[in-house]
């Protein structure tokens, strides 16, 4: 079973993301002006939790450099928002095997998060020039 499925599926991600806004705002650390609109307008991060938990095959939303960089400037903040994130699913509960789990999926993600590398394009296919001239 996928995380997505003990987390509860799109439902307890849906009605995560008003406790991890309340959460974030309630932490002077964050500056959310620049990622209200994830909240508001966008539902990229949302999107990206199911893809990210094994609810979705595929994310075709903001990269999730560009998704976190507005609050999550360093490795502090970075924990910090990994530790609202899990509280707002987990509800401060006592460690769970899935809470290790979802830390664990992003902690994998902090390097791309907080240091990006910019990704050389890949060829999906070729075309000989001949096929091209025809």
């Amino acid at each position: 079973m996928t995380l997505y499925m003990k987390l509860g599926g799109r439902k307890a991600v849906m009605q995560a993301m008003p406790r991890l806004k309340q959460r974030l705002e309630q932490d002077e650390c964050f500056d959310l002006s620049g990622f209200r609109e994830e909240f508001e307008r966008s539902d990229d991060l949302t999107e990206f939790l199911i893809f990210l938990s094994g609810g979705a095959p595929f994310y075709d939303g903001k990269p999730v450099c560009e998704l976190l960089s507005p609050i999550c400037t360093c490795s502090d903040l970075y924990a910090r928002f990994v530790d609202h994130l899990v509280g707002a699913f987990f509800g401060g509960k006592a460690g769970t095997g899935d809470e290790t789990e979802f830390r664990r999926l992003l902690d994998r993600l902090r390097p791309q998060v907080l240091s990006p590398k910019p990704v050389a394009p890949v060829l999906v296919y070729s075309v000989e020039p001949e096929t091209l001239s025809a």
